[in-house]
């Protein structure tokens, strides 16, 4: 998208294909799999890094299924004919990030974890409650603003190639696999949403209320999870975060300046081009299909 068709963005403004940006968006196949030879705390030896993503792997299921249902829905009011076809290839990436983070429910839950009261609160009070109650537009500028951390947690995981290393290897491929995908298909929920409101007024707050649910979420379960394996009055524990967010790999600072991106007038996902982040582990499974 050019800079002028960016700052004159309306409900037929349609974002060029650049280089550097994906020509096709589809599912790349994968088939984890999980046994006990998992450990605990399978992050770095780190219950807060490993219950992160555990909170993730629990919530992800139920909102990916959040983000198909509305981008099945657009399909109806969006009119330009590559977008639509980078919803489909969205809605199959997004079904299969489903499934796969689902099936460490079972594991979680052998190892000790209850995982239920996570689960109410998303499927209950975020989807049967919240979803419900708030207006359609409102949704699509949900499944955008939640589409820009995604694709937030794609660029980070890429830039920090150290500490993601430190990954169980089953748990790395996943999430390897799904932060690529995350950053393929990071423009698709926003140029939808773009032909239905273009509204910055909707993008932004939404966006304002989205921010604050999914860290409430992520870190409310994560300290959740830290309680039922005792471990979140561990010095060490409080340790790894503070290096974490503020310290080596100083991820709150990092985290704040791409978020922030969303609220720039004529943002476009595009504008940072890092298409090529993902490209390395895309090809692999495009090796795989062939």
């Amino acid at each position: 998208m050019t800079t002028a068709a960016k700052t004159e963005a309306n409900k037929d403004a349609v974002p060029a294909k650049r280089g550097g940006t994906p020509e096709q968006i589809k599912p790349h196949r994968i088939d984890v799999q999980f046994d006990e030879s998992l450990p605990k705390h399978w992050f770095g030896d780190s219950a807060f890094l490993s219950h992160v993503l555990n909170t993730w792997t629990a919530i992800f299921p139920d909102a990916e299924r959040y983000f198909v249902r509305w981008s099945k829905k657009a399909l109806a009011s969006v009119t330009d004919a590559q977008i639509k076809k980078d919803i489909q290839g969205f809605i199959g990436q997004e079904t299969m990030h489903a499934n796969q983070h689902e099936k460490l429910w079972d594991l979680l839950r052998a190892q000790g974890y209850n995982l239920d009261p996570v689960l109410w609160v998303v499927q209950k009070v975020a989807f049967d409650w919240i979803e419900k109650a708030m207006p359609d537009k409102a949704n699509y500028a949900l499944v955008a603003g939640l589409e820009h951390f995604t694709a937030m947690f794609g660029e980070i995981y890429f830039e920090n190639p150290e500490l993601m290393n430190k990954m169980h290897g089953e748990m790395k491929r996943l999430f390897e696999w799904h932060a690529a995908e995350e950053i393929e298909h990071k423009a698709v929920a926003y140029d939808q949403l773009m032909q239905i409101d273009d509204s910055y007024a909707l993008r932004t707050g939404v966006m304002n209320l989205a921010v604050v649910g999914l860290y409430l979420i992520t870190f409310g379960n994560a300290f959740y999870f830290m309680a039922q394996d005792r471990s979140l009055f561990n010095p060490k524990e409080w340790l790894t975060i503070a290096d974490v967010f503020f310290g080596k790999y100083d991820l709150a600072r990092k985290t704040l300046v791409k978020f922030l991106e969303y609220y720039k007038p004529g943002f476009h996902p595009w504008d940072n081009e890092n298409y090529h982040l993902a490209q390395p582990t895309l090809a692999q499974y495009e090796k795989k299909a062939s």
